[in-house]
């Protein structure tokens, strides 16, 4: 009887080291996984594929841009607000002082060509240089109100983006532009919007999305 109740008691005793081993095998994985994501030891009641998701999402957003040429950048740009009292309708940007490199006069003028048919209110002057089935088609009613109505005036005032990147083989400028705009009742905003350049299928350059 002595024998038989030690013979069960060393089953138990491996069994239980067995299954301390193979638990064991598994905890270096997902910690693995998760410092990849997280720079931490993972929650472990979490799946393996909601760990796994977000590495291919990172591995994808890296690998989407190539190389950049900055010729402002954002961090270090200081943007000086307009008030109510300094608020004038129109384009005052002094792009002489960013005309370099990618920012050349072909850029300057489509650009240039969009942001005054804002001031305008001129809906057929703001499409000429989008591209063919471009995102910024209805981005005009962003700022356009009927003639019937009273609508926000728009001052452009400074630039604070001027970035060139490869984005899967593909050149995109982007020209960020600071504006303040004025509503019926007198209150002025600052604020700010993103224009992204790309060539259309013949090679020339136009407005793809404003965001």
């Amino acid at each position: 009887m002595k024998k038989l109740s030690h013979g069960i008691l060393s089953i138990c005793v491996s069994g239980a080291v067995l299954l301390s081993a193979c638990g064991h095998t598994d905890d270096p994985e997902r910690t693995t996984i998760g410092e990849a994501i997280n720079g931490s030891s993972p929650n472990t009641n979490q799946v393996p594929s909601t760990q796994e998701e977000p590495m291919n999402a990172i591995k994808t957003s890296t690998d989407a841009i190539s190389d950049s040429e900055q010729l402002i950048d954002p961090a270090h740009k200081e943007i000086k607000g307009i008030t109510a009292d300094e608020f004038k309708r129109g384009v005052f940007i002094d792009f002489d002082q960013y005309k370099q490199s990618f920012f050349d006069n072909e850029i300057i003028s489509k650009f240039t060509g969009n942001i005054e048919a804002v001031v305008e209110n001129n809906p057929e002057k703001f499409k000429e240089n989008l591209n063919k089935d471009s995102a910024a088609t209805n981005k005009y009613h962003f700022y356009y109100t009927s003639e019937s109505e009273e609508g926000r005036e728009f001052m452009f005032y400074d630039l604070d983006i001027l970035e060139k990147v490869n984005i899967n083989q593909r050149e995109q400028i982007r020209v960020g532009v600071r504006f303040a705009q004025k509503d019926p009742d007198g209150r002025v905003d600052n604020t700010g919007i993103t224009y992204f350049f790309t060539k259309n299928q013949v090679g020339e350059c136009g407005i793809e999305n404003i965001d």
